[in-house]
Order: C-alpha cells, then sequence, then structure tokens
C-alpha cells in the first residue's frame, strides 16, 4: 500500500509540473500575442493619428475597434459618445454586428467580455480580424488561409539551403525562412549567403531590420520571441501576412532570371557606354610635343587602362550581351528602363577599340620621336664638348 501512494504521488507531482509547464507555455503565448496583435493594430490607427497601448484595457469602449474596423473596410460604423457601460457594450456590439454582417464566425465572443477586458476573448476577437481581413482577405475563403500562407512560404523558401518550411513555429525559429523570402524578392538587400543558421538570434535580427528599414514592414516581432520553447504560431503569421501582401506572387526561375538579367542592363549598361565616351575623349586628346615627364605619366595611365580596366569592361560588355540575348528570347523587352541598347555599346566599343589602336601608335610615334630628340640633344651637346676642347 506504501508503494502505491508514493507512486500516486509521484504521478501526481508529475501531472503538477506539466500542467505548470502548460501553463507557462500558453502565458508566453498569451504575452507575444498581446504585444504583436497591439502593434499590429497600431499600424492602422496610427493612419488616423491613434494608438493604443494596453491591447485589454483600450478597446473596452470600442471607439478603437470602430476606428480599427473603418480602416480595414472603409464603411462606416455607428458609434456611442458616452462614457457609460451602455455606450461601451453599444459600440462593442456594432463592432460584433458589423462583423457577423460580414459572415465572419464569432465564437463565444460577446460585447461584455471585450468591455470586461476578458484577455482571451479580446485575443480571439483581434485573431479573428486579422485572419479576415489581413490573411485571407476573404472570410468565405477563411479555412484555407493558412493553407495558402503556408503553400507561398514553400514557394518563396523553395531551393534554399537549410530552409524547410512545414509550419508557423520550428521552420521560422532560426530565423533562415524570413531571410530566405526577403532575399527571394529582394536579393540586392540580403546577402543570403554569409548567413549561418547556428546563428539564430544575429538571422532574426538581420531579417526584422532589413525587413522594417528597407520594405517598410513593421517590426512586429522581437528576437526575444523566440527563444522561447514554444512559438507562437498566429504572432508569426500574423508577421508573415504583412510579406504576403507586398509580393503575393511568387516568380518562378526564369521571370527571377529575366528580373536578374534586365537589372543588371538597367544599371550596367549605361555605366559602361560613359566609360566608353570618357575614355574615346580622353584617347582623342593630342600628345605630340608633350613634356617627357607628362608622357611617361599618360603612358603608364594608357597602360592600365589596357591592362586593368579593358579586360574588367570586356567581361561586363560579354556578360551584358547573354544578358539582352535572354531578354529578347524571352520577349521580356518592357523590362528595361534603359535606352542603351546592345548596338549602341557594340558601335561605342569599336570607336574606342579605335582610338585605342590610334593612340598606341601615336604613342609608339612620340616615343621614337622623343628618343632621336634625346640623341640629337646628346650628339649636340657632344660635339659642343668636342668645339670647346679645340678652342
Amino acid at each position: 500500500m506504501e508503494s502505491v501512494r508514493k507512486m500516486e504521488d509521484v504521478a501526481e507531482q508529475v501531472s503538477t509540473i506539466g500542467k505548470w509547464k502548460l501553463k507557462v507555455i500558453k502565458d508566453d503565448r498569451s504575452a507575444i500575442q498581446k504585444k504583436t496583435f497591439t502593434k499590429w493594430i497600431n499600424t492602422y490607427l496610427i493612419k488616423v493619428g491613434q494608438t493604443i497601448e494596453d491591447l485589454y484595457m483600450d478597446l473596452q469602449d470600442g471607439n478603437k475597434l470602430i476606428t480599427l474596423l473603418e480602416i480595414l473596410t472603409g464603411d462606416r460604423l455607428p458609434r456611442e459618445r458616452g462614457k457609460m457601460r451602455f455606450h461601451k457594450l453599444q459600440n462593442v456590439e456594432n463592432c460584433l454586428a458589423f462583423l457577423k454582417r460580414k459572415n465572419i464566425k464569432l465564437v463565444n465572443i460577446r460585447n461584455d467580455d471585450i468591455v470586461d477586458g476578458n484577455p482571451k476573448l479580446i485575443l480571439g476577437l483581434i485573431w479573428t480580424i486579422i485572419l479576415n481581413f489581413e490573411i485571407s482577405h476573404d472570410p468565405e475563403s477563411q479555412a484555407s488561409a493558412k493553407a495558402n500562407l503556408i503553400d507561398w512560404a514553400k514557394r518563396a523558401c523553395r531551393g534554399y539551403k537549410g530552409v524547410e518550411v512545414r509550419n508557423f513555429t520550428t521552420s521560422f525559429k532560426n530565423g533562415m525562412a524570413f531571410n530566405a523570402i526577403i532575399h527571394r524578392f529582394r536579393p540586392d538587400i540580403i546577402d543570403y549567403e554569409k548567413l549561418i543558421p547556428e546563428n539564430a538570434e544575429e538571422n532574426l535580427e538581420n531579417a526584422f531590420s532589413v525587413a522594417e528599414e528597407e520594405l517598410g514592414i513593421p517590426r512586429l516581432l522581437d528576437v526575444e520571441d523566440f527563444l522561447i520553447d514554444e512559438l507562437d504560431e498566429k504572432s508569426i503569421m500574423t508577421y508573415l501576412s504583412a510579406f504576403n501582401r507586398m509580393y503575393s506572387k511568387v516568380p518562378t526561375e526564369e521571370e527571377l532570371a529575366i528580373k536578374m538579367y534586365s537589372d543588371r542592363i538597367n544599371s550596367d549598361a549605361k555605366k559602361l557606354l560613359t566609360w566608353l565616351k570618357t575614355n574615346i575623349d580622353r584617347l582623342e586628346k593630342r600628345i605630340y610635343k608633350m613634356e617627357p615627364e607628362l608622357f611617361e605619366k599618360y603612358k603608364e595611365d594608357l597602360q592600365h587602362l589596357k591592362e586593368e580596366e579593358l579586360p574588367n569592361k570586356l567581361e561586363l560588355k560579354e556578360f551584358l550581351a547573354d544578358c539582352y540575348k535572354n531578354i529578347e528570347s524571352a520577349e521580356a523587352e518592357d523590362s528595361l528602363t534603359t535606352d542603351v541598347t546592345m548596338d549602341k555599346l557594340n558601335h561605342y566599343w569599336d570607336a574606342f577599340e579605335r582610338c585605342l589602336a590610334d593612340k598606341e601608335a601615336c604613342v609608339q610615334n612620340e616615343s621614337d620621336r622623343l628618343i632621336v630628340v634625346v640623341i640629337d640633344h646628346i650628339s649636340d651637346k657632344h660635339q659642343l664638348c668636342k668645339i670647346s676642347a679645340q678652342n
């Protein structure tokens, strides 16, 4: 009997510890949700000069909840201006009735739950609003909203080393997936190859800061939100939805290649043309009877141009030629914003090569002339010395 009682005591302790851990996890998730949802609401309320600080307290009178729904939908809702409990209940009821008219299901959420600051039900209400107006945009497809978002994330991260999106929690824990999504659409602002999966905190900070500074996506999440055992799925979905809205269509490999070709042409073709024109002008300048010191400096510059600059520019020209060819094959000329064509580059390249060849010949002739001048100078000096000696 004694052993049975001990076993029962141990079982009770294990159960108590398990319940305590579960409560800690739930508390962590609730705290993260509260913070994330507050930030999300403020991204909309700030548009009309308003914000909230405490999610559970600042929605109780229903006014800011009405404002949020008006911003999200463009509709006007009736609003009670009084401050009595009756007015608060009516404002929240107006919100709940509005959502029901939009065919949005509200499970066990009453107006007094919100007015009384019920944390669980307030979180539930805000999540329902996020799910319908931020993630799915269609109450009829609410059930598939999660599946659509995870599918979008999978396609955005496909092919990235160290990333396999299976869910909205562990798949995002080390930050690599967030960086992969940004890099997929904006490879110019993320150096993905330098990221190390084991450096989770650095990866997360990099993604959040780049998204905020370069894309204008608010930092709804913080690095510390990922340092707990059980991540909050709803908060991560809320944050991801901002990327999904900005880049809803995941480009194919072919589309990404075309974008890379067009980006390089748009940025580098004009630079190459400017380099060609500048050096053609330099090469056309006369060097005849130039001071010896200046002439030596000119020869050094010409050698640098030929041996250092020219090979790099030739490599760029050949690369741009391939880019133009691929753009033409894909019939994607509309993606080009520059008026510099490959024909124009070839025209100026030929002119540059002619000028370079002519200048090299001129330099050789000038070198020969200077040698003769030096020899004559030495000869004259020798003759003067000889005459002087005879006298």
